[in-house]
């Protein structure tokens, strides 16, 4: 099969490349074991992969790990070469020996590197997987499960949002953001939206954020400070990190939380006495990440969550554009380069 492979290391538009890879098998699965990487090759006396489905892809939702693997900016590393693309919808074609009933399912979920979604055949293991609803086109279901489930992590597991608390959304028109703004105004916040632009922040008003501020026009800290007053804001859900994390944390109450659920802006250190000084707690959240044999609880429990939001009108996935696959380098551009909102989804 053809797919987006990248072998070398620089911008996505840049080293994509169009061409022949294989095609996933069970062959190919045997040699590799899951990790936080998602897929690579096991060393001797780590376990294979034995729990594994292979989907025909019908959409495959773009997003900011399909560029900084390519950069080499992930958090982890990503053996080379392989299939970009992190989440996708598809057909259940093949499975191992025990989620045969997973058989002709159309599916939704986290397709792991090297076999990434950005191709006709990828690959889905649980518990990142889930049946597609009806109600759900196959674009929406592209761009469901990483966002909505994130999310949830961010601003319900790991930042313990409470209704009547004031919280900050950073890059709020992106596809996880804005996944979080609606979980945040569901839950009863008032959420101030930081977004780029007059569409973003209309875009963002939109999903239900009773403060919209955008950073092209004002400084955004300032402006937090005129519209809610100085250490005011409770929790700050943070999918940007770099400088704008930085001048946002002044901005946090006695006891505030800053949520680190993303790194589009870069990663910079952080000092503790920040924390230490000003009773303030650092959060991190990486879905799936270090719960172990829990993580089918974990992951189940933020799903049936956002599936009760979705069926009661309170959650969308938020796809703002569709392109073909052919058209994904340079859809990867526009996200890296702000001018993009939502979720943007590959159809095949």
């Amino acid at each position: 099969m053809k797919g987006w492979v990248v072998s070398g290391r620089g911008n996505a538009w840049e080293v994509f490349e169009w061409r022949e890879t294989p095609e996933p098998s069970h062959e190919a699965m045997r040699e590799l074991t899951v990790d936080i990487a998602g897929l690579r090759p096991r060393e001797q006396n780590e376990p294979a992969c034995v729990s594994y489905v292979f989907v025909r892809v019908l959409a495959s939702a773009l997003a900011t790990p399909d560029i900084t693997m390519a950069t080499g900016e992930y958090p982890v590393p990503v053996t080379r070469p392989y299939v970009s693309g992190q989440e996708a919808v598809g057909i259940v074609e093949e499975t191992s020996p025990d989620l045969t009933h997973w058989m002709g399912k159309r599916v939704m979920g986290f397709t792991p590197q090297p076999f990434g979604s950005f191709a006709p055949h990828a690959v889905m293991f649980p518990p990142a997987f889930y049946e597609a609803p009806a109600a759900l086109s196959d674009e929406e279901a592209a761009a469901f499960v990483i966002p909505s489930h994130t999310a949830y992590h961010a601003v319900h597991r790991r930042g313990r949002v409470r209704e009547g608390e004031t919280v900050l959304v950073l890059g709020a028109a992106g596809g996880v953001p804005s996944s979080a703004l609606q979980l945040c105004v569901a839950a009863g916040c008032k959420v101030i939206a930081v977004a780029g632009g007059a569409e973003k922040a209309a875009f963002c008003q939109e999903l239900g954020a009773q403060v919209v501020i955008d950073h092209q026009r004002v400084e955004f800290d300032a402006a937090v400070r005129r519209e809610v007053g100085e250490h005011a804001v409770d929790v700050i859900i943070d999918f940007v990190q770099g400088e704008p994390g930085k001048r946002a944390r002044p901005l946090l109450a006695v006891e505030g939380r800053h949520v680190m659920a993303g790194h589009a802006g870069g990663l910079i250190e952080i000092h503790p006495n920040e924390f230490y000084l000003q009773n303030w707690t650092l959060v991190g959240v990486c879905m799936g990440s270090g719960y172990g044999a829990d993580s089918v609880r974990v992951e189940e429990e933020a799903h049936a969550a956002v599936l009760d939001l979705l069926g009661k009108g309170a959650y969308r996935p938020t796809v703002t554009r569709v392109v073909s696959l052919e058209g994904v380098p340079g859809a990867l551009r526009d996200l890296a380069e702000r001018r993009t909102m939502g979720r943007v989804v590959a159809r095949l």
